[in-house]
């Protein structure tokens, strides 16, 4: 395949397989003003997991596989060899499981540092997929399987000859969008006709500019609440990072290109995050370590290609932690964006530390944990506290809004991946 294809390929494996080499210190906090639990995805080299973290007690009080939550987390779906295991993630007890023909298949990653996706966005189809490589390991055959929920029927098996990867399903789960890799490093967006039982010959396309091909690498991404749209946000080494919004209703795409230069030369760019309001009105990215947010609305469900951007102080360089070992692996993290619940006010990673930015005039008003590189983050379900991890496993629980002290303290074993969910205790 392309260099662009072997480039992703190997900075997927550099996030996801760092070699722990130290436990992280656990400082304990002063006081703990939420009743949370805190869902941390984490790496220990050898395994993957998600632990259940106690803000008030610090303690981690239990951990489970890792895997795909559905939207309302009563369902969290792992696998485990040839099974796929239906779990509750509050009990962690099994709730359904399916053996699978075969014990290769993944569930797709939603971003790069390596959380599984593979949802439709109303949690009633879920895609597994697997590859067969050549002696050099580059896939030569996409198997799809195309899960149920609901468990009312089969598994529905796809194959195809070729390298796809898993995009996106519909909450009808009809259309099933891949990201066909070309030799060239390029890469088209094309979707399976589920009752048709083909991949359909059109390409889904930018209507912006008419081309059928693009480059990058995708970070994450974030679906409308209605499920009608997927939001992704992509990075290329020679051009600015650009956001993907794919109609999941129609084979449609647009392509938003975002201020910045290419991360073959500004690191930096790796580091975009994205965060949707909560009426869905608008959509922010943001790359605290480049110091620019960009706020995209929307006409009638359409996303408009206007982008009001601002550009933002972002703090001095925060010293990278010691889980992490290799220059390109510090510079990517888990989504680092978000909104409070009034829409005013938009806290990303920084530079250094945690930036609350105002979203009227897209500009700082306050930083804290300085010191810190903050990986991923996550708000409570009230919007009155935030909570953050770096990339040394520490976590920091600061008030949204007014004074915004902080409390630290040890989060989950291992190389951390994602703060995905803050729930009430």
């Amino acid at each position: 395949m392309g260099g662009e294809v072997k480039s992703m390929k190997a900075l997927v494996v550099a996030v996801v397989g760092l070699v722990i080499v130290g436990a992280c210190g656990r400082v304990p906090g002063q006081v703990t003003a939420g009743d949370y639990k805190l869902y941390e995805a984490a790496s220990t080299g050898s395994s993957q997991q998600l632990s259940i973290i106690d803000s008030r007690s610090h303690a981690v009080e239990r951990n489970l596989p890792l895997g795909t939550p559905s939207p309302g987390w009563t369902h969290l779906y792992a696998l485990k060899g040839d099974t796929l295991v239906d779990l509750d993630p509050l009990t962690g007890t099994a709730l359904n499981q399916i053996r699978l023909r075969g014990s290769n298949y993944m569930l797709p990653p939603a971003t790069l540092s390596g959380v599984p996706g593979g949802l439709s966005p109303n949690g009633r189809w879920l895609v597994l997929e697997s590859f067969d490589r050549d002696s050099n390991g580059v896939p030569t055959a996409t198997h799809l399987l195309l899960v149920d929920t609901t468990y009312m029927a089969q598994p529905r098996p796809i194959d195809l000859a070729g390298f796809y990867q898993f995009d996106a399903v519909n909450n009808a789960g009809t259309s099933v969008y891949l990201i066909e890799y070309l030799s060239t490093g390029q890469y088209f967006v094309r979707f399976f006709n589920v009752p048709l039982g083909a991949l359909d010959p059109t390409i889904v396309f930018d209507k912006s500019d008419g081309s059928a091909a693009m480059a990058g690498v995708r970070l994450s991404g974030v679906a409308s609440h209605d499920g009608s749209w997927l939001y992704s946000v992509y990075v290329r080494p020679d051009k600015s990072a650009f956001i993907h919004a794919l109609s999941l209703d129609n084979p449609i795409a647009f392509c938003l290109d975002l201020p910045g230069t290419g991360y073959s030369t500004n690191p930096d760019e790796f580091q975009w995050s994205l965060a949707l309001n909560a009426d869905g009105s608008h959509l922010y990215a943001a790359n605290g370590a480049t110091g620019v947010v960009a706020d995209v609305t929307f006409s009638s469900g359409w996303p408009n290609s206007q982008i009001r951007t601002g550009r933002i102080a972002t703090g001095s360089t925060a010293t990278a932690g010691p889980f992490v070992q290799e220059a390109q692996a510090k510079e990517m993290g888990g989504n680092a964006a978000a909104v409070s619940a009034d829409g005013r006010t938009l806290v990303i990673g920084g530079k250094a530390g945690l930036l609350w930015v105002d979203t009227a005039s897209l500009t700082v008003h306050d930083q804290q944990l300085a010191s810190w590189k903050v990986w991923s983050l996550a708000i409570s379900p009230d919007g009155t506290t935030v909570y953050a991890v770096n990339d040394s496993g520490m976590i920091g629980e600061l008030a949204m809004a007014g004074k915004h002290a902080s409390t630290t303290f040890g989060g989950a074993d291992g190389q951390p991946l994602a703060l995905v969910r803050v729930s009430a205790n």
